[in-house]
């Protein structure tokens, strides 16, 4: 475990995946939005 104590590890792990997670949920609700507004148009 990168030679860290193990609470160290399960501070730091989540992270990455906690950003790529809201980036993803930001990215489909963006899209889905600008697809309504072009629909509109």
């Amino acid at each position: 475990m990168l030679n860290l104590p193990a609470e160290t590890f399960w501070l730091l792990v989540p992270w990455p995946f906690i950003w790529l997670a809201l980036a993803f949920g930001m990215y489909f609700k963006l899209k889905r939005e600008d697809d309504k507004e072009e629909m509109n148009e």
